[in-house]
């Protein structure tokens, strides 16, 4: 939920059915790869860092639009500090770095390059975990760490995906580890 000025924090999956072919869960330890980002390509790293990205989900039929912006990789402090957050979901984020009259075609080829770059981290299957759930499997997930997707699938009239969500914001689940005595 790229789209969130405060994405949520965790995000939990109930698997009612399946679909009869495809459908598998795929998740990615965004941390994970962007510290290999940053030691493999620290100039990507930075741009991924630095540079605010805009991320918008409108809906004209039950009529809400949201909007927020960041940067893909974002940091607890400057750049040298641990991973915070990652935003990264290429069907939310805008064509919002140029204006025709404004282009700055050094910045954009090293924007492309940066995200081409994270994008080929976040396939590869050392950081990628792909797995098949079945009817009543749950599974929770670090929303602002791990990125999760899942493969094609193919629905039939005796098959179909169902998948329920639930969403915690991170300001609720960082209380209740406070309290649970745990520091965030």
């Amino acid at each position: 939920m790229t789209y969130y000025p405060n994405p949520p924090g965790l995000q939990i999956f109930n698997v009612v059915s399946t679909a009869s072919q495809g459908g598998e869960s795929v998740f990615v330890d965004g941390f994970a790869v962007a510290e290999r980002l940053r030691l493999s390509n620290p100039k990507a790293f930075q741009t991924l860092s630095t540079l605010r990205r805009t991320y918008r989900c409108t809906d004209w039929e039950t009529g809400w639009s949201l909007e927020a912006s960041g940067p893909v990789i974002e940091c607890a402090g400057g750049t040298d500090s641990p991973v915070r957050r990652i935003r990264h979901n290429d069907l939310d984020r805008l064509p919002d770095l140029l204006l025709e009259e404004e282009v700055d075609h050094d910045l954009y080829a090293e924007v492309e390059r940066a995200h081409a770059e994270l994008n080929r981290l976040l396939g590869s299957d050392e950081y990628r975990l792909v797995v098949r759930m079945k009817a009543g499997d749950m599974v929770a997930v670090a929303n602002q760490r791990c990125l999760h997707g899942r493969h094609s699938f193919k629905i039939d009239a005796y098959n179909r995906r169902t998948v329920n969500g639930c969403y915690v914001s991170q300001v609720d689940l960082d209380s209740r580890f406070r309290m649970l005595g745990y520091w965030c």
